[in-house]
Formats: structure tokens, sequence, C-alpha cells
């Protein structure tokens, strides 16, 4: 389980050391959910859990001067890295903060966005009051989240080279915090109907999404290289002896390697791009 203390923490430090790679991996999803955002010159909009600033870019971008992009995010590493590429647009700011507590002032806010930002507060509902607070009287919001862990193979092949070589582990139980903390509907609905928004609507989307950037000859290796620092494998591996990964290798090159396209591991995933109203 990942929740917003582990973002704060070694968590954002990793994903800061891989930011290049996730950027891309994650670029087919970003495109949906800015697609659904249609950010207008001069609006005011939070991106909530912005990372490095992928998406907080092209909010401000899109915004323009006379608007406003705020990103927040809990890792201060990842909020520097976001802060170093927003550095030349005036109307970009990113802020350190627990946003399910963060005072955003009395200018309210055009919208919220978030691309899987969203999934890691312990009190949703709470958090989620707190952003309704900070939106404009019928302000829109637009948030991606993954759809469930069988859909999305980037998760389900590393976790079941870890169950099939190392043993099943617990599973969580439904909407606790983590990637998979918001993937279906009977999840997320009750949350945001309970912090006053309505008008919910979710669209669902395939992706097909390129890993295994960097110097190594082989895809699979790079993929791997991932793989072991992020995501539920890497999670489990925290707890494992060191080396461990080692005893993975040939279980999980036998499990991406029909996935190599273009000198790179594809994998297919699906995400929900969540739009209501405040």
């Amino acid at each position: 389980m990942a929740d917003s203390k582990d973002w704060a923490g070694e968590l954002g430090t990793t994903w800061a050391d891989t930011i290049d790679e996730m950027d891309a991996q994650l670029a087919p999803a970003t495109a949906h959910g800015l697609t659904a955002l249609a950010a207008q010159p001069g609006e005011r909009i939070i991106d909530l859990g912005c990372g490095g600033g992928p998406t907080t870019l092209r909010i401000a971008e899109a915004v323009g001067q006379t608007g406003h992009a705020l990103g927040v995010d809990i890792s201060a590493d990842l909020a520097a890295i976001a802060s170093t590429r927003g550095a030349a647009l005036s109307q970009m700011r990113i802020k350190v903060a627990d946003a399910a507590t963060h005072d955003f002032g009395e200018t309210r806010f055009d919208a919220l966005f978030s691309r899987f930002g969203c999934m890691f507060f312990d009190k949703p509902v709470a958090a989620f009051q707190n952003l309704h607070k900070a939106l404009k009287p019928a302000g829109r919001v637009v948030l991606c989240v993954w759809a469930e862990p069988k859909y999305n193979n980037w998760a389900m092949i590393p976790a079941s080279a870890g169950n099939e070589v190392l043993g099943p582990v617990e599973k969580l139980p439904p909407g606790a915090p983590g990637p998979f903390g918001w993937a279906t509907p009977d999840i997320f609905l009750p949350i945001l109907e309970g912090a006053g928004f309505h008008e919910i609507t979710y669209h669902e989307h395939s992706v097909r999404m390129a890993s295994g950037y960097g110097a190594a000859p082989d895809p699979v290796d790079r993929a791997i290289a991932l793989i072991e620092r992020i995501g539920p494998l890497a999670s489990r591996l925290k707890e494992e002896p060191k080396g461990t990964i080692d005893l993975l290798r040939p279980t999980l090159k036998e499990k991406l390697t029909p996935l190599v396209e273009d000198d790179h591991v594809v994998y297919s995933g699906m995400i929900r791009v969540i739009q209501a109203i405040a």
C-alpha cells in the first residue's frame, strides 16, 4: 500500500530519479486527461499530485499569462523538478503541500485536475471536501485513475512474477490508498458525492505504454530495472533480502519478452477519466 506519506519520502525520491522514464511511459494517459480538461486561456487550475510537473507545464501553457496553474505535490523532490521545468512561466507555481489540508486561499479556481494523484488519501472524502472549497461554484473536475489491475499488465505482470517466485501476498482491501485505490466506480463515486461534487461521469480509455528506456541494450532488462524501482513489485522487494530481483529475473523475462515492440516493452492498460462539477 502507498499513501501520501510514502510519496513525501522514499517513493517520491525514487519517482524523481526516474522522472523522464515515467513521464514517457505515462504520456498516452496524460493525453487523455488533458484533452478532457481542455484548459482555456485565463483559467485558474489546480494540478493535484503534480509530480515532476509534466501536466502542470501543459496546463500553464494552455491558460497563458492571464491564467494560473498551481501544481501541488507532497514530495519536495518532485516539486523541485516541476519548479525547474516551469521556471520560465510566470503563470505556473508549484507548492509542496498536503492537498487534503492545504489552505488554497480566498481566490477560487476554475478547475481541479489530477493524473493519478487522487488515490493516495487515507481520508479521501475529507480531502476532497477541502479541494471542493478551493473551486468556484460549478468549477469542474477531471481526474485520471487506473481501472482494475486485471486490465493493467504493467502492474499484473510484476505482481504475478512475485507471487510465483516468492509466494502470494495478502490482497489490499478495495479502496485502500494506492495506485488502484479508485479502481472502480463503486469506490470513487461515493467519495466525490460525499465531498459535494455532482454531475459525475467517467469514460474508459485503453492505453498502450512503452517502457524500457535507458542505455542497456536489451529492452526487457531496461524494463526490469524500472520494475525494480517503481510499482507493486518494487514495494515488495523492499521487504526482501538484497538481490531478490535476480531470483525473479527469469520469470520476468519470460513474461515481458513477448511484449517487446520497436525496442521497448509495450504494456496494455486501462484508465478512467472522471469528470464532475463542484
